[in-house]
């Protein structure tokens, strides 16, 4: 797997067809924040390939700030509340969804704490052995790492709607393999990996056209 500044502009340029292409064939108001998830991707890693510029290249170095918040933005405080919300905006079964919403609950939690996080303490990327590798100083990491790991690996499990369990499936299963093999470039590397499996977003959305955002 090569990663790079290249790499990381193609998935992001990648995605873009394929996230609007989700969000057209979304037909309910409730998955449509589910449907544009390969288009937020989309912009991470984008904003990830101009990292790796910032960081390989002097002529960009300028714009390391702007790419390495733009980055660390969605990575830490919006994916905790992204991942239980838009499961839980779509879960047709009343009780699922009752469930779901201590998730939200939760990952609004965790993403007011990693925004605090992210404008009152340093954080910082390096490339190393070809990968980048963030610093985070952030306090009370070992506690909010388990919650983060809860909010955005384990609620795709709980929906009721088909498909979503393969998509959760394989989504923990790269998370695995990068904490196995890359685990001192896990926000970057999984990032990436799931980046490309979001592609599984459009057989979700059209598997389950009629069926979802509406909760009786």
């Amino acid at each position: 797997m090569c990663f790079s500044a290249g790499a990381s502009f193609a998935v992001g340029v990648g995605l873009i067809g394929p996230g609007y292409y989700s969000v057209k064939k979304t037909e309910s108001r409730g998955m449509l924040l589910f449907a544009s998830t390969p288009l937020l991707f989309s912009f991470h890693q984008i904003a990830e390939g101009f990292l790796w510029l910032s960081l390989t290249n002097p002529d960009f170095a300028s714009i390391y700030t702007f790419a390495l918040y733009g980055y660390s933005f969605i990575s830490q405080p919006i994916w905790p509340i992204w991942t239980p919300m838009i499961f839980w905006l779509m879960e047709p079964d009343k009780n699922r969804r009752k469930i779901l919403s201590y998730f939200v609950l939760l990952g609004i939690f965790t993403s007011l704490y990693m925004f605090y996080c992210l404008i009152s303490f340093d954080i910082s990327a390096v490339v190393e052995n070809h990968h980048i590798r963030y610093y985070r100083d952030f306090p009370n990491l070992h506690i909010f790492k388990p919650l983060n790991f809860i909010t955005i690996a384990i609620t795709p499990f709980l929906s009721t709607l088909r498909y979503t369990k393969l998509l959760a499936s394989v989504m923990f299963a790269s998370l695995v393999i990068t904490y196995l093999f890359f685990n001192n470039y896990l926000i970057s590397v999984w990032c990436f990996f799931a980046a490309i499996l979001s592609l599984l977003v459009i057989l979700v959305v059209v598997s389950n056209r009629n069926k979802e955002g509406n909760p009786s």
